[in-house]
């Protein structure tokens, strides 16, 4: 697998993997951290009657108590608690 390519904008670090369909990846990776949260995007081969739909992974990588807003599609906030150490939320 090549190495990643790199690219810093302002605060934004945005980091691009090829596909590798060895793992089922049949597109890119993109990953973008910014202001202590990973957003890792790609499509996904297989999902049920579906192939190639998108995939997105959000992950605070902050520590101690915090929150995590997300909305999708317009629906709404939903509000993700950050876990503490061990899985338990705050």
């Amino acid at each position: 697998m090549p190495d990643p390519e790199l690219h810093r904008i302002r605060d934004a670090l945005i980091t691009v993997v090829d596909a590798s369909p060895e793992d089922n990846t049949p597109s890119d990776v993109y990953e973008i951290q910014v202001f202590g949260v990973s957003v890792l995007i790609r499509r996904r081969a297989q999902w049920g009657p579906a192939t190639e739909v998108p995939y997105v992974h959000i992950e605070d990588q902050g520590e101690g108590p915090g929150l995590l807003l997300v909305e999708v599609n317009n629906g709404g906030e939903h509000a993700h608690p950050r876990p503490l150490t061990h899985g338990v939320p705050a």
